[in-house]
């Protein structure tokens, strides 16, 4: 199996990174719910090793991306992807989706007419002590609840909670490798 792609959502969302590339709207997350996080990407793009990232839903088409944008979303992200394209770079890899994903929750790619995302503030409330399988279920959500990150209309909760606990088994392993540095939850943002 390759990992390198796992590996590169955990380090982003596990350090500073993810915090500079959301313009400090985005404290580092837990190791567990960076695992929770990641398991329900791979369900939202059906690669288990995160190398799909710029996939198109199956069935409908509606949603694109690691995080499958649709909807007033979907439009912003064709835009980004094109200019990305146009300037020469991959939207299928794991710098670009980090890079859009983190910008677009902080708002950057929003319209004059308000927040795309940014305005849940999922990324602020969510519990520090979570399990991998909690946190793909709080990250995940559904569209009719109004609740989560991803907000799918049927949350497969069962299959990200494994995902969840599959990527977890790597970490425990060593097989991915959390960055070091301060926990998540003693890094303070600076959200204006």
């Amino acid at each position: 199996m390759d990992t390198r792609n796992l590996q590169s959502w955990l380090s982003f969302l596990c350090s500073p990174a993810v915090t500079e590339a959301s313009c400090g709207v985005i404290a580092p997350l837990t190791p567990e719910q960076a695992a929770g996080f990641m398991g329900a990407m791979v369900v939202e793009t059906g690669s288990p090793e995160l190398s799909d990232l710029d996939v198109v839903e199956a069935g409908c088409g509606a949603g694109r991306g690691a995080m499958q944008y649709t909807g007033l979303r979907r439009g912003p992200y064709d835009k980004a992807r094109s200019e990305a394209i146009a300037r020469g770079l991959d939207p299928n890899s794991p710098a670009w989706q980090q890079r859009f994903f983190a910008e677009e929750y902080a708002g950057l790619h929003d319209p004059p007419e308000g927040s795309l995302i940014g305005w849940t503030e999922v990324f602020a409330l969510c519990p520090v002590e979570l399990t991998p399988e909690q946190a793909a279920v709080y990250w995940t959500g559904s569209a009719e609840a109004a609740e989560g990150y991803f907000r799918p209309g049927r949350p497969h909760s069962e299959r990200r909670q494994d995902e969840a606990a599959r990527i977890w088994a790597l970490i425990e392993d060593g097989t991915l490798c959390v960055p070091l540095g301060p926990p998540a939850s003693r890094l303070a943002l600076h959200v204006s």
